[in-house]
């Protein structure tokens, strides 16, 4: 946010025109090199014809990546990713046949795209009713159709880039309004640091704590983004962490309910499986699919590009 607003500052309104600010770009200059790492081998196994929603489809599921992680890996602990239904399920399992299928003999991983999204849909519950979409449509960012397809992120990307863009003009706009109250303090006056004018601002404005609860929970789901890209386990708990009371707050019971149980069980790893755990500490719970820079992605997210190749036409 500071780079766009000094580069909104430092450059005039018609070399602003020619000037791409981009989110992943900026991160992935200050990402360390990764062409010591492999692409990893993503591809799809024989599809089921029954639903996946039920015990023992799941338990089937998990024997079957039991069997072939064992074929390939002898003596690696399989790791499952699932959204947040089957994630329940999954887990019961576990509790139900810890011998077999316990959380140490089996790792259950909620998926990264899926806590994104539902994330995404719960700041749009906040959003909703403020005009956020009018304002978004009046910048020319998308058109209102498109704007409103954001607060159910409809399309994770299109809506990730809008609140992007939202995030950093509610920071420049606080540090404009903090500029104002600087230039006008008088010599008597005590001056606030920032984050002290800021806490003052929202407890006497509630306009302006709802903006600023508005750009901290962007800030929040963006630093789970981050954390997938560069495959920081470390960053991806705690991004977890600060993420987990607004599920609460706005009512998400399954996502606050199962994120819990979740970000329990990672925690736990270097007790349950330590092999997993440092595998993750390196880096080996996303998917990369090239050497490029902050470019990795959540397990469900690759499997989401498989499914989408094979609904394609040949």
């Amino acid at each position: 946010m500071e780079h766009v607003k000094d580069v909104l500052d430092n450059n005039g309104q018609d070399q602003i025109q020619n000037i791409c600010i981009s989110w992943a770009a900026f991160h992935a200059s200050r990402t360390a090199a990764v062409t010591n790492i492999p692409p990893d081998i993503s591809c799809l196994l024989p599809l089921f014809q029954e639903e996946a929603k039920s015990v023992a489809m799941i338990l089937h599921a998990m024997n079957t990546v039991k069997s072939f992680v064992e074929f390939l890996n002898p003596g690696q602990t399989p790791v499952i990713t699932c959204d947040q239904p089957l994630y329940a399920i999954a887990k019961k399992i576990q509790w139900q046949w810890a011998e077999t299928q316990g959380e140490r003999n089996f790792v259950v991983v909620l998926g990264g795209l899926h806590i994104e999204m539902t994330a995404w849909r719960t700041l749009g519950d906040l959003l909703d009713g403020s005009d956020w979409t009018s304002a978004i449509t009046q910048a020319n960012v998308a058109s209102s159709g498109k704007a409103d397809s954001f607060l159910k992120a409809s399309h994770v990307s299109r809506t990730r880039r809008a609140h992007q863009v939202t995030a950093c003009s509610l920071h420049i706009l606080m540090c404009r309004a903090y500029d104002e109250y600087v230039e006008g303090l008088t010599e008597n006056d005590t001056k606030l640091e920032f984050h002290q004018w800021r806490d003052y601002k929202s407890s006497s404005c509630p306009h302006f704590k709802y903006w600023s609860l508005v750009l901290k929970i962007q800030l929040t789901v963006l630093l789970i983004v981050r954390s997938l890209r560069e495959g920081q386990f470390g960053l991806y708990k705690e991004a977890i962490r600060n993420l987990l009371p607004w599920f609460f707050a706005l009512d998400k019971v399954n996502y606050a309910r199962w994120l819990t149980v979740y970000l329990h069980d990672m925690i736990r790893l270097d007790q349950t499986c330590p092999s997993v755990k440092q595998k993750f500490e390196e880096g080996s719970f996303v998917v990369r699919k090239t050497q490029r820079k902050f470019s990795a992605l959540a397990i469900d997210h690759a499997h989401e590009q498989n499914n989408k190749l094979v609904k394609g036409r040949c």
